[in-house]
């Protein structure tokens, strides 16, 4: 019989030690927050980092961080713009380096681009990949460099074959896909596809996903079960594929944490 997969977490560091036990019993998927906010990133990063790294003293689970997102559009044409999202992500880079992580999740710069029957026109999507492709070539070098992969995140993307198309147009294996399960539910009031269809349709390229619940009026980041996303299709979706993409709750309330897991533990969903 297979087993359910493990999900793990995304924290701030200072709220990590309560869960720690629980991450490091199983050596669950963990993601660092910290380097997304600019605070840290206009502060002691590196000393944040090298704090980090001492926590996670033992730990031998997969671990990524959240990259730089807040005024970060990876599509703009502002060169001057432009510079600050390269130093921005260049940041997020070394500070993984630091803590050792493998994945940083990145903003999609997308914004309600198709349907899931129609697409956005070749030209447009043409242009936003190939200002995109110049913003990041240093950084994916850079991520390769370390053994980072670059996941790149749902936002307010509507059509799953449109950000397929951008991620394969680097046609790189350290750029890959991220699905905010909560952003495609917000994103299903505007004809968008479902989580469990972004799965089958993008699954080759999904390498991560974050886990939380909405009903759709807002980005609630609530633990699951206080939404309707339909987590057993999800969750059905995703053991069809042949690997297993990160499983990371994100909750705006990480005390919560426990709520969420046992959700879906209940359900056999995870473990």
């Amino acid at each position: 019989m297979t087993l359910p997969p493990l999900i793990g977490a995304q924290v701030m560091s200072d709220a990590l030690a309560p869960h720690l036990d629980w991450i490091l019993a199983e050596q669950r998927d963990l993601e660092i927050v910290d380097i997304s906010r600019p605070a840290v990133l206009c502060g002691d990063w590196q000393g944040t980092a090298h704090r980090i790294k001492q926590m996670l003293d033992g730990y031998q689970g997969r671990l990524g961080i959240h990259g730089p997102f807040y005024s970060i559009d990876i599509a703009s044409k502002d060169p001057a713009i432009q510079q600050v999202v390269r130093q921005r992500l260049q940041q997020g880079l070394e500070f993984a380096a630091i803590i050792g992580a493998t994945q940083m999740v990145v903003h999609s710069p997308f914004m309600n681009f198709g349907t899931p029957f129609s697409a956005v026109p070749a030209t447009t999507l043409a242009e936003s990949c190939a200002t995109a492709q110049h913003i990041l070539a240093p950084i994916v070098a850079q991520a390769e460099s370390i053994g980072c992969v670059l996941v790149i995140e749902t936002i307010l993307d509507l059509n799953p074959a449109v950000l397929r198309a951008f991620v394969e147009s680097f046609a790189s294996p350290w750029v890959q896909q991220s699905m905010d399960v909560g952003h495609v539910r917000i994103c299903m009031e505007r004809g968008g596809a479902t989580p469990d269809e972004w799965v089958r349709q993008n699954g080759h390229i999904l390498r991560h996903v974050h886990i939380q619940d909405t009903d759709g009026s807002y980005d609630w980041h609530h633990p699951p079960g206080y939404g309707d996303i339909n987590f057993p299709a999800l969750f059905a979706a995703i053991a069809a594929l042949s690997h297993q993409p990160r499983l990371i709750l994100e909750l705006r309330d990480t005390q919560q944490i426990p709520t969420a897991w046992q959700y879906l533990r209940d359900r056999g969903l995870v473990r």
